[in-house]
């Protein structure tokens, strides 16, 4: 029913956490998953696609239209999709998971069912069709292994993932579509013939299985089987008499002659009132319940979701298996222990076909603008060009990219892996527009994020190296430090907009940006004294204010209208009037690696995290994570978590309480760079790769090493996170691009 997982580092795919095997086929396998970090939520049926595969973005479109049409889909009576990806380095496809035997399964272990459960299944599963037709999808492969039958009746599942697979075939005219023995007439002309009675005579050769145990037209020789279909040929004789005329109209040649899902529904049940529970054979009720004990199994065999240290000293969470059974219109079944209602089993791979004339050309379901449904949202290319990501992610450099860095509707349209070389790039590049921007000794840089290629790089034409740095960005314009003055230059070509010069032939360090605010220090090169500087980046780009600056190693930090200043002191400074509102001495405050959300600031200190909650309020300061040294700055998630790493492991605190939350199992020697968040991940790059960590448990995901990662020394690379990627920029400029783990 479901093995177990092999020994080795826990899997996450997408947002979920693998627990055991369903099955696997030869373009993928499919899972019992969980979302990560959380144990009380519903089992998954999570069907992915092999990773080796080469998977040309046709593939991807395909399955991607498969994901919205499965979403349109709404019925107590199919398997309801719970999310899918067809962007990400490997595809997935999540539904609820139900225990049960698939009918298939049920009938061959168990012998026919009785007449009265083959009509109140028969009713269910036309109930399941004609919800598919009011949204105008034909299933195209109803058989006996694509139906499951769940505590509280079958489940139709499985939608358009055979499709995806081979849709150079499906979509071919007097190409077989379907499973052989339960396809209609028109199956056999070609999937272009099909209509919504197509459906209904899958229904009938599916209902002749369940009540004589063998298909209507069974044969050992395929052609023979093709032949009885297109004839007309049932054989019904095993089926009860006062089914067999029914199960006859629905095998009718004629498509015009079937009865329709709802009168099909009303005929199996001659007018019956809804029971209170689906009435199963007692045989279809034992394996039932064997399916909930392996699932239960499965649960208690899995590793527990975190390694809690002697410090805090807190009991394990258990791990219940939990989660109602959704109500079904016509009755409920109550449980003592339940799991969720829909299910995805291996190897149970059927297709659908969307009515012609349904959508426009090249507009599958929720590929419009008024697309509607899950998937539903901003256009990728709206998306993509608002995304903006630096290192250390934003203005309070909190390590936390946001969800733009799982989003794969803002990856760069036609991206692929990629490696390129920057010379003289010196710290991390930016992403902004679909564009990779890196600065150094040799000026400003901008790569196509999508393949890796030149597209400008400034200044242009002059001798001699000049230091850079990307300051900040405004819509279609990055604003960078090049020499002694700030210069804007548009984003797709690189021409100079505008220019500044710094005072004095200063040279700018520190930025940081706050919404359209820009905020930098302009000092001597290789000097300690200059001017605090905050600039508008729209309208007059003119100065709002600045201030003489004295300190040799500094941060700036912004947020929420607020600059914080942490040097030899640490500074709180109103954003728009840069009056100092607050000061506290190393004294009081001793702060390194800042980072700063809203109000809170968060601090490496010599042991431990050192926190002041409220800005405003600097007196109100406290330390947690005593018994840790981080060596690198903290990330902050949300309000109530931070993301902490030393030399060997990383781990999460809660803010609020202060207590340990988890900590990662691997020594950690081997990467060794300062968390990132992305999503419901913690990125971690170094010398072999980067290392991905549950951010709910700790619990490793992966540790992916890229084709060509360089030999760039004893540093780790800069890493930015945005569309499901990972950008690295390492110290001999290499720049690689490939997916996220």
């Amino acid at each position: 029913m479901i093995e177990p997982l092999p020994a080795g580092p826990l899997r996450h795919i997408g947002p979920y956490r693998l627990l055991g095997l369903l099955g696997a086929g030869g373009m993928g396998e499919v899972y019992l998953a969980r979302q990560s970090g959380a144990p009380e939520g519903r089992l998954v049926a999570l069907k992915t696609v092999r990773v080796d595969l080469d998977l040309d973005d046709g593939f991807r479109t395909r399955f991607r239209r498969e994901i919205d049409t499965a979403g349109a889909v709404r019925s107590a009576y199919t398997a309801t999709l719970v999310g899918g990806d067809a962007s990400g380095r490997q595809p997935w496809l999540a539904t609820e998971y139900v225990p049960g035997p698939s009918l298939a399964e049920a009938v061959t272990r168990g012998g026919p069912l009785t007449e009265p459960v083959v009509r109140a299944m028969g009713a269910d599963l036309a109930r399941a069709l004609a919800d598919m037709h009011a949204v105008r999808v034909l299933h195209r492969d109803l058989k006996p292994g694509n139906v499951l039958l769940g505590p509280d009746g079958p489940k139709v599942i499985d939608f358009g993932i055979a499709q995806a697979f081979d849709a150079t075939q499906l979509t071919r005219t007097g190409v077989v579509v379907g499973s052989p023995g339960y396809i209609s007439p028109e199956h056999v002309n070609g999937s272009r013939a099909l209509v919504p009675a197509s459906d209904v005579f899958c229904l009938g050769a599916v209902l002749a299985f369940a009540a004589s145990g063998r298909g209507p037209f069974d044969d050992s020789d395929m052609a023979a089987v093709i032949f009885r279909i297109a004839q007309g040929e049932a054989e019904l004789s095993g089926v009860p008499a006062q089914l067999r005329e029914l199960i006859a109209q629905c095998l009718h040649a004629r498509p015009e002659d079937r009865p329709t899902p709802g009168e099909l529904a009303g005929l199996l049940l001659h007018g019956q009132p809804p029971t209170s529970s689906f009435p199963w054979t007692g045989g279809v009720r034992e394996q039932l319940a064997g399916y909930e004990q392996a699932a239960r199994d499965c649960l208690a065999a899995a590793p527990p979701t975190a390694v809690v240290p002697p410090v805090p000293d807190r009991p394990p969470t258990p791990v219940p298996l939990s989660g109602a059974v959704p109500g079904r219109g016509r009755r409920r079944r109550a449980l003592p222990v339940t799991l969720a209602a829909v299910a995805v089993t291996a190897c149970l791979l059927l297709g659908y076909v969307l009515w012609p004339g349904l959508f426009p050309p090249d507009m599958g379901p929720g590929g419009g603008s008024g697309a509607t449904g899950p998937t539903a949202g901003p256009s990728p290319a709206a998306a993509r060009s608002t995304v903006r990501a630096i290192p250390r992610a934003d203005g309070g450099r909190t390590g936390d990219f946001g969800e733009a860095a799982t989003d794969s509707s803002v990856r760069p349209a036609g991206w692929k892996a990629w490696k390129s070389t920057v010379d003289g790039v010196e710290g991390g590049c930016s992403f902004a527009e679909s564009t990779l921007l890196c600065a150094g000794s040799k000026g400003v840089t901008a790569l196509d994020a999508s393949d890796g290629i030149r597209r400008w790089q400034a200044p242009k034409g002059r001798a001699g190296a000049t230091g850079s740095a990307v300051a900040g960005f405004a819509s279609g314009t990055v604003y960078a430090f090049v020499g002694q003055a700030l210069v804007a230059y548009r984003i797709t070509d690189g021409r100079e907009l505008w220019r500044s010069a710094l005072p004095d032939g200063a040279v700018g360090a520190g930025a940081v940006q706050d919404g359209d605010t820009l905020y930098y220090v302009a000092r001597a090169k290789g000097g300690g004294t200059g001017k605090l500087i905050a600039r508008r980046l729209t309208g007059d780009r003119g100065e709002l204010w600045s201030r003489y600056f004295a300190d040799p190693r500094f941060s700036l930090l912004a947020d929420d209208g607020r600059l914080v200043v942490v040097g030899n002191d640490t500074r709180i400074i109103d954003g728009a009037k840069g009056t100092v509102e607050q000061r506290l001495t190393a004294t009081d405050f001793r702060c390194r690696g800042p980072v700063l959300r809203g109000r809170r600031l968060v601090c490496r200190g010599a042991t431990g995290l050192l926190v002041m909650d409220d800005v405003t309020r600097p007196g109100q300061t406290r330390t947690l994570a005593e018994e840790i040294t981080p060596a690198h700055p903290p990330a902050l998630v949300g309000d109530d978590t931070v993301v902490v790493s030393d030399n060997d492991h990383a781990y999460a605190y809660g803010l609020t309480d202060g207590q340990r939350k988890w900590t990662t199992y691997e020594n950690l020697s081997e990467l060794g760079g300062e968390p990132s968040l992305a999503g419901s991940q913690v990125l971690m790059a170094g010398r072999t790769g980067v290392g991905a960590f549950g951010l709910a448990d700790g619990e490793s995901a992966n540790v992916k090493s890229y084709t060509g990662w360089p030999d760039a020394g004893p540093g780790v690379p800069d890493l930015l996170a945005v569309g499901d990627l990972v950008f690295l920029t390492f110290k001999d400029g290499t720049v690689l691009s490939g997916y996220a783990p």
